[in-house]
């Protein structure tokens, strides 16, 4: 990407100025009945930024509108799958001594809440060894303090799904129980996703299956859809399937949905079901600290602070997959992206469109 900041301070104003300018055009050309209100609304940016509400009464307030935006949206948008023949039930959590149900996604803090919610249930104060990465680590536990556990312990201790139920006792639980999930910027969970099985993955563990995978989907994909193969595809003795998936072929994969189905890039309306379980929470990965001391309070759960999640600020680094890594796209490859999570920006009150604006300022200042 080419960088203007050397010419002059007057010039790099014009250009943020034009990509302001051209942040609407794109705007405007992808939506027309879009206005500034919903714009800023949507992202609900005036709490975003923080992960301390400083009062319950106005973290309720909050959570009022998260779930009015996502029974609004339910209201206008009726779905008709059933809740029996979904093919995710694998995510919804039953938790009986706490009568709560959780559905976790993918790279939205599902490792924190899961442990939290074991040591809830079980009355325990389990911590995870977070050093190194979770595929590299051994698969049974050798710390001196007997609370540590591996990282990836959490994810198999056998939590109880629809599966152990009857559909009478589930229903009954679906009724009766609190029920929660947490959501997150569908594109910050994607680049998230993209750094956790193509960089950290293959950097860290040498692991390239999910590498070779889609290089391969990606060939093949190449080869069908290119009129002269000749020309345009390089012959298979110089394909190098073990290639770094640049993010770029990643969100391409995605939009063209040459990727394999996965819960890390699935979308929250297919792994949780949204306006078929009636959420009577909803946590954002932003503030999820605060929310989680607001839903254990109200729904008088016994929590000891040490196995909440820590309070953690955001930091101007977090920013960086929206100045960074989708900067690196081209826009109208970033596009697409909106009707293949649509229902998740629209669901809980995120905007594409101011993502979209942040995108086109690290491209102004890259």
């Amino acid at each position: 990407m080419v960088s203007f900041w050397s010419t002059s301070k007057f010039l790099f104003l014009s250009i943020l100025i034009l990509s302001t300018g051209a942040a609407y055009l794109y705007i405007s050309y992808s939506r027309g009945d879009l206005s500034l209100n919903k714009m800023v609304s949507g992202a609900l940016a005036s709490y975003r930024e923080r992960d301390d509400w400083g009062n319950l009464a106005e973290a309720e307030k909050e959570q009022s509108r998260r779930l009015a935006t996502l029974k609004a949206y339910c209201k206008k948008n009726l779905s008709m799958v059933e809740l029996s023949k979904s093919k995710h039930e694998g995510h919804v959590y039953f938790y009986d001594n706490i009568k709560t149900i959780y559905c976790y996604i993918p790279k939205v803090g599902c490792k924190t809440m899961k442990l939290l919610f074991y040591n809830l249930e079980h009355n325990e104060t389990l911590r995870l060894n977070t050093d190194g990465t979770a595929e590299l680590r051994p698969k049974i536990d050798n710390f001196t303090d007997p609370k540590l556990r591996r990282s990836g312990y959490i994810h198999s201790r056998g939590f109880k799904t629809f599966n152990h139920y009857s559909k009478e006792e589930v229903g009954l639980r679906l009724a009766t129980y609190k029920k929660i999930i947490v959501v997150r910027d569908p594109l910050e969970r994607l680049a998230s996703a993209w750094l956790g099985k193509f960089v950290t993955l293959p950097e860290t563990s040498g692991f390239l299956g999910w590498t070779k995978g889609l290089n391969q989907r990606l060939r093949k994909y190449q080869e069908s859809n290119l009129t002269n193969k000749s020309n345009n595809v390089k012959d298979e003795g110089t394909f190098n399937v073990t290639k770094r998936v640049s993010f770029r072929d990643f969100l391409f994969s995605v939009s063209k949905r040459i990727i394999i189905d996965n819960e890390h890039w699935m979308s929250f309306s297919r792994l949780c079901l949204p306006c078929q379980i009636d959420y009577d929470f909803i946590a954002h990965m932003d503030t999820v600290a605060s929310d989680v001391r607001l839903f254990v309070k109200k729904y008088n759960i016994t929590a000891n602070e040490e196995v909440l999640p820590e309070q953690r600020r955001r930091h101007v680094h977090d920013d960086n997959v929206f100045n960074k890594i989708y900067a690196q796209v081209p826009i109208e490859e970033i596009l697409p992206l909106r009707e293949t999570f649509q229902e998740d920006f629209d669901m809980f009150g995120y905007s594409f469109e101011q993502d979209l604006i942040k995108i086109l300022q690290g491209k102004s200042t890259g």
